[in-house]
């Protein structure tokens, strides 16, 4: 039977600390995010003057020139070798360019040089959560968090990695400390919903949603957590229309044709809801949640070889849920078996 799981795909964490990263979470049609303050250390901490081949590799770095930036940040630790702060901007470098490894090696250079550069922390802990090295990420960002508790960034990430150990209430309360550092900020509102969501908390997620969605109108995966919240409530027909809404207003992800699929099985229309499923697909092949709520539709159909052939591509992914994963392998299970077999 399909279930109505609760849409978390593509949690935003708050990661480089730059005006120019994808921090903020932008995407779309004139979906823009308020910015968030970029200091990678505290100003009560003595650090090197910003000047020369520094403040040139930095300020490339902002402008998104990463060729010029590389090049004045390591002229100037062929003069200044010790030069925390170098390393570091060419850390950002390397995850702008998707160097994860690199990255993380450089940010760890950074701390070594200088402990106090909480932007290292911070900026390793997302590399450790988007390798899904969980624990690793939760210890780094809670050495961040204690070096700048006032940071929006940090205490996302933060959050970020203590839902990702379902420490659910320690994580709501870390996104709602972001939120209360930087108010009215689109991505760590939506990031706070989907901690509440969690707990089934549609109410106050929804609320947040809301608050999200007047700072960013076409933000997308707001638009899909609303739904679903929306869902959640028991609130069917506002529902199917807040997902039409979204499909019409902004530039639409693979969640929010899942969302959309969702309510229309819960109003008893699994064909317009493989339709829907299928367009998810296309945006995102490999996205677990849609395979597996294609692989529940077939199975509730009867459609046993379409429902293995999904649930296997499922299991095939890395993202699934270790509970999904074995309530899946039971399933298959008894498909498998002979019919009057019990």
């Amino acid at each position: 039977m399909l279930t109505c799981r609760i849409v978390l795909a593509a949690a935003l964490v708050a990661s480089l600390a730059t005006a120019c990263s994808g921090a903020n979470g932008n995407s779309g049609r004139g979906d823009r995010d308020r910015g968030l303050p970029d200091a990678p250390i505290r100003g009560d901490v003595e650090t090197e003057p910003m000047l020369g081949d520094l403040a040139l590799g930095v300020a490339a770095y902002r402008d998104e020139e990463l060729d010029d930036a590389e090049a004045a940040l390591k002229r100037h630790l062929k003069k200044n070798a010790k030069s925390s702060l170098a390393v570091y901007y060419l850390g950002l470098c390397a995850m702008q360019r998707g160097q994860a490894i690199a990255a993380r090696k450089l940010f760890q250079q950074a701390v070594e040089l200088n402990p106090q550069l909480h932007g290292a922390l911070d900026n390793l802990g997302v590399l450790y959560l988007e390798a899904g090295e969980d624990i690793a990420a939760l210890k780094v960002l809670e050495q961040a968090r204690d070096l700048a508790p006032d940071d929006p960034r940090v205490q996302a990430n933060l959050g970020a990695a203590l839902l990702r150990r379902k420490m659910w209430s320690e994580a709501v309360e870390a996104y709602k400390l972001a939120n209360k550092l930087a108010p009215a900020h689109g991505t760590l509102q939506y990031d706070l919903a989907l901690a509440l969501m969690v707990r089934q908390e549609w109410q106050p997620a929804l609320d947040a949603l809301e608050l999200a969605l007047q700072v960013r109108p076409k933000f997308a995966l707001a638009h899909a957590a609303k739904v679903a919240c929306l869902q959640g409530l028991g609130r069917f027909a506002e529902a199917l229309e807040a997902a039409n809404v979204a499909l019409d207003e902004c530039d639409p992800v693979a969640d929010n044709y899942l969302v959309l699929a969702r309510v229309l099985i819960a109003q008893g229309a699994p064909g317009d809801a493989e339709k829907a499923l299928n367009k998810a697909l296309k945006l995102s092949p490999d996205n677990a949640n849609v395979q597996l709520d294609m692989a529940e539709l077939l199975d509730a159909r009867g459609d046993k070889p379409g429902a293995l052939e999904w649930y296997q591509k499922f299991l095939k992914n890395k993202a699934p849920l270790q509970e999904d994963t074995r309530r899946v392998r039971e399933r298959m299970r008894l498909l498998k078996e002979p019919a009057g077999d019990s």
